[in-house]
């Protein structure tokens, strides 16, 4: 699904094997995502007691499509590997015109979740002048609504639905013409983040590498353009807001940030970082101008799109409130309710209960430590602002996500691509070991208990090992 034709790769034995096996396992992934959307169709049109329709029905398909996916995962870090000191300056036109083959193979796999569906009956919600906000997507019927798993109201922002809205517009030809019109703008987007890569990475010896790696990351590609998330409009919007950061321009960074907010909710907590940042280097003219921004944003989408209390509360997805699932916090309900401790319901509610606010409070302290950090330090650069703009994503995701989603983590890989060539190895490492953790064990080990032990635990193995680190180096001035 993702690696170069082999005119762009150096020409080596090695290289032509990778693609070769990516090719193989490619047109297989797709295949059997076509296989599945089939199956599903079928079985959601005679789903008539609207019971649960999972991914995957049988475990065996669900664990075959995850080799496949491991297999894709392991031939990409084959490749990054074996062509990590390759230097070669190529045009963006260049790599995508090579890309192409493995993008439309991405753009023409079917949607292994339900999410896409939603999208669209959303918009069309929206079209047909109920508001999403307000009333949830059982309220309405559309062509998609056998197809929907999620009947809350909407949890994207009101530029999502100007995107689902045009999508929606399809539907009436056919539904899957709806699904891959926003296939199509997902695609797009895609396309347009690895340019942005491109272009900001314009004088880095390893800019070609750097944008083939993130133009075809096995993640990336299945997430953003197969299953098209519309967390791909969020990887815009972050890589944006760390360009803008990093040429100063930060009025440009604060309504990228809003307009990310009015996406998916994520970006909000990026702001405070932005604000304080700016109180650090005490620009009063372009923090008050950011305030009166900020202010005039509010009240425009309250007039426009969100009318009341209910309809911002809606973007903060209140219907996944009592669920865990993917976390840590998953692991440890999954832990406490294991046979072989035959641990009453009750006190098992009464230790996560006790347990969930001490994870969450992780978080907040290093929320608040990220938070301050810029008056610890006399040289507090932008490229260290949007390393920590990274990192306390990847904690959110970690200790203040209860249901986490394995997508999520495919916005962290911007930061990585355009801070690749700082000091920023510890972020990299650790993004890279979460980012492959949680989705490949989730799409092998969806709905096992041991799917949530391998998402969080090597990544959390990871950070101890930098936290230990740390503390032998400062031990070892004090016994000097």
């Amino acid at each position: 699904m993702f690696l170069l034709n082999a005119n762009n790769l150096s020409n080596t034995k090695k290289n032509k094997i990778l693609l070769s096996l990516a090719i193989f396992f490619s047109l297989l992934l797709c295949g059997e995502l076509a296989i599945r959307a089939y199956s599903f169709y079928l079985e959601a049109l005679g789903n008539s007691t609207g019971r649960y329709l999972p991914d995957f029905p049988n475990p065996f398909d669900q664990i075959r499509t995850g080799i496949e996916f491991i297999c894709l995962n392991i031939i990409y870090i084959a490749w990054l590997i074996i062509n990590r000191n390759n230097k070669k300056d190529i045009t963006f036109i260049k790599i995508l015109k090579n890309s192409s083959f493995f993008l439309l193979i991405a753009f023409a796999g079917y949607p292994i979740t339900t999410d896409i569906n939603l999208y669209v009956h959303y918009g069309l919600m929206y079209l047909n002048g109920i508001n999403p906000f307000l009333n949830p997507a059982s309220a309405f019927t559309s062509e998609l609504s056998p197809f929907l798993i999620w009947k809350q109201t909407s949890t994207y922002g009101p530029i999502s639905q100007l995107f689902f809205m045009f999508s929606g517009l399809f539907v009436a030809i056919t539904p899957s013409l709806g699904i891959y019109a926003f296939k199509l703008i997902c695609l797009l987007f895609h396309i347009l983040n690895s340019y942005l890569i491109w272009g900001h990475l314009k004088n880095s010896p390893h800019k070609a590498n750097v944008t083939i790696a993130y133009l075809l990351s096995p993640l990336l590609v299945y997430e953003q353009i197969t299953n098209a998330h519309i967390d791909v409009l969020i990887s815009t919007i972050l890589i944006i807001l760390i360009i803008c950061l990093k040429n100063y321009n930060y009025i440009a960074a604060i309504v990228t940030a809003w307009i990310g907010f009015l996406i998916k909710t994520l970006p909000i907590v990026w702001l405070p970082l932005i604000f304080v940042y700016l109180i650090k280097q005490q620009r009063w003219k372009i923090l008050f101008s950011a305030i009166f921004i900020s202010v005039a944003i509010i009240f425009a989408t309250s007039l426009i799109a969100l009318p009341s209390v209910d309809a911002w509360t809606s973007l903060f997805n209140p219907g996944v409130k009592d669920r865990v699932g993917g976390s840590l916090y998953g692991f440890i309900k999954n832990v406490l309710s294991l046979n072989i401790l035959n641990l009453p319901a009750t006190f098992q509610e009464t230790v996560f209960s006790t347990l969930k606010p001490i994870i969450f409070s992780i978080f907040v302290v290093s929320y608040l430590i990220i938070l301050v950090k810029p008056f610890l330090k006399k040289k507090y650069s932008e490229t260290t602002f949007t390393i920590n703009i990274g990192w306390i994503t990847l904690i959110l995701f970690l200790f203040a996500a209860p249901w986490y989603c394995s997508w999520y983590s495919s916005v962290l890989l911007a930061v990585v691509a355009l801070n690749i060539d700082s000091n920023s190895k510890r972020f990299v490492i650790t993004t890279i070991v979460f980012c492959i953790s949680s989705t490949v064990f989730n799409y092998l080990l969806r709905g096992i208990r041991l799917c949530d032990f391998l998402t969080v635990v090597p990544t959390l193995a990871v950070i101890i090992f930098w936290l230990v680190r740390d503390i032998q180096a400062l031990k070892k001035p004090m016994k000097n």
